[in-house]
This record gives C-alpha cells, structure tokens and sequence, in this order.
C-alpha cells in the first residue's frame, strides 16, 4: 500500500508529464498554423470588450461543469494576450468556482446527506477549518479536479467568503502561466512559453513545499 507522501509525489509526477506532454503536442499542432487560427478565432471572438464579455460567459459555465482551468488559461491567453488573458481567465475560474458551489449547495447537500452522511461529515469538518488556507493550497497544486473540489465544498456547505477568496488567490499563479504558454503559441511569443514554463517549475515546488508544510492542516480528521 502506498504512503501517502508516494501518492502525492507520483500524482505530482504524473501532473508535470501530462503538462508537458500536452504542450508538445498543442505546440507543435499550432506550429504552422497558429497565425491561421488566432485570425479565425477573432473574427468569433474579438479583441474587445463585447468580446471579451463573450468570452467569459462561455468559459465561466465551462469551468463550472468541469472544463480545467488551465485549457481555460491557454485559451484565454491565445486568444487576449498574456496580460488580458490572466485576467479573464482568472475572472472566469472564479465565477466558475461560485457557480459550482452554490449549486451543489442547493441541489445536493441534502440528497449526499441522507445517503452518505458519515462521508460528508469529514468534508464538511476539512472545510470548516482554515478555509481560505486549505482552498489556496489546493488551487495551487496543478493535480486533482477543480470541478469536483467544487462540488465537495458546496455539498459540505463550507464557508463561501473564505473558500472564494483562497481559490481566487489560488488560481493567479496558474493562469498567469497558462495564459502566458497561450500566448507563447502565438507567432512570435516563444519568449513567453519559455517564461512560463519556468513559472510552472517555481509554481509546482511553492505548492509541494506547502503541501508539505501543512499536511495536518490539510488531513482529514
């Protein structure tokens, strides 16, 4: 049976090698082909700000039923730019997260409750303590599902003004990379996925390093 510090480091590991296996392979598709699509996708999704409203009304309700956050970034990055897209990507993912949590609030914490009551129990105590820290540890750690991260909140019922707050704060680092890879696939914007992926790095280490340092924290007890 593995440990659970194994667990951790072989999700970790698994995180890092889909990531870049993923953007291998969305580099080299838009290698040839990326001026191409950014015009086409404009004349969708324009550089304004009708466009970007657009934007963020279909990525917010992508992002609630589980679209991950960082194809989000990517594409908001693609599309806006690196510093347009941090932001409504990051806008999006949060609007996201609210839209989840109160639904799973309203909709299923009374059926999860009478079904699997001791489970959610254990939820609902890991959410009710240092909220806003185990939301921000959490959203900055690339492994896991944001979507059903959600649903556990709200169906625990945990704090909202807390749990929004850290997972707003959470979700910067990684939009901000990913909205800079997005832009980096871009004609003429390698500076920027190098910067990135650099980014990524530092990311992943601040987020074992404090997954590490608040694992009592973060059991559930």
């Amino acid at each position: 049976m593995f440990k659970k510090k194994s667990v951790f480091k072989l999700a970790l590991f698994a995180t890092i090698l889909s990531l870049i296996l993923a953007m291998a392979f969305t580099t080299t598709l838009l290698s040839n082909y990326s001026d191409n699509i950014q015009q086409y996708l404009n004349t969708l999704i324009p550089k304004t700000l009708l466009g970007a409203l657009t934007f963020m009304l279909i990525l917010a309700p992508a992002m609630a039923i589980g679209v991950p956050r960082q194809i989000a970034a990517l594409c908001a990055g693609f599309l806006f730019g690196a510093s347009y897209g941090i932001v409504l990507a990051t806008i999006s993912a949060v609007l996201g997260c609210i839209l989840t949590l109160l639904v799973a609030r309203k909709l299923l914490a009374g059926i999860v409750k009478r079904h699997y009551p001791h489970p959610l129990a254990k939820v609902s105590q890991f959410f009710s303590h240092n909220t806003f820290l185990k939301a921000l540890i959490i959203r900055l750690l690339p492994a896991g599902s944001n979507f059903l991260t959600n649903v556990l909140a709200g169906t625990a019922r945990s704090p909202i003004k807390p749990y929004v707050l850290g997972s707003a704060l959470g979700f910067i680092p990684q939009m901000t990379i990913f909205s800079l890879m997005g832009a980096g696939l871009q004609v003429g914007g390698q500076q920027q996925l190098i910067i990135s992926l650099i980014l990524l790095v530092i990311a992943l280490l601040l987020g074992g390093y404090l997954y590490k340092e608040n694992q009592n924290t973060l059991k559930l007890s």
